[in-house]
């Protein structure tokens, strides 16, 4: 009955739009469905790599944990400061998804953006040791609760790129600055949001 908990609660902060959402839509406005599951990829691999290291070293980073979030959400901020203001002047390019170099550019911009999201730090942080059992593996238990967090934002978060995506193809012929703009105001917003929440 806790997994079912878990899950349900894993949904609720998958759906709640935040800075990882926010570059998905962006991105996938500006150039494409493959853009916008590019980025869901860095975001999950960025997750991945948290579950581990917080499996490894819960105990030691604990009481560090508010210092961190503090850092990570002023560099979180800049950054998709940054990627909004580049992608608000930047010119759609309809042939992005045959182009190696911009592929690596969604899945690291993806991968950065996950590691500095505050939301993810106190998720791992606070939210899966609620559903650990300290009769048995604690480590084991993190990286199997975290596996499924993973899942659970992979399929949303996918879903999130396929539906503007294609929400991007039908317009794009019409609205090519406006996407652009849309997308590149969605990022600054969000940096805005964080840097004063």
């Amino acid at each position: 009955m806790e997994l079912v908990y878990f899950i349900i609660a894993s949904f609720l902060v998958v759906i709640v739009p935040g800075p990882t959402v926010s570059l998905i839509i962006a991105n996938s406005l500006n150039s494409g469905v493959k853009a916008g599951l590019l980025n869901v990829l860095g975001t999950q691999f960025g997750v991945l790599i948290f579950v581990l290291f917080l499996a490894l070293g819960f105990n030691f980073i604990s009481p560090f944990l508010d210092e961190i979030i503090k850092t990570l959400r002023v560099i979180g901020a800049i950054y998709l400061v940054i990627l909004g203001i580049l992608a608000f002047n930047s010119k759609i390019n309809l042939e992005n998804n045959k182009k190696i170099k911009l592929e690596k550019k969604f899945f690291f911009q993806g991968l950065i953006v996950i590691l500095t999201n505050p939301k993810l730090f106190l998720f791992l942080g606070a939210f899966i040791p609620q559903f650990i059992n300290l009769e048995n593996s604690v480590s084991y238990q993190i990286i199997y609760l975290g596996i499924i967090f993973i899942f659970v934002a992979t399929i949303f978060d996918s879903a999130y790129a396929l539906v503007f995506g294609k929400f991007r193809d039908l317009l794009v012929n019409k609205y090519l600055k406006l996407l652009n703009r849309a997308g590149g105001t969605i990022l600054v917003l969000m940096g805005i949001w964080m840097f004063f929440y």
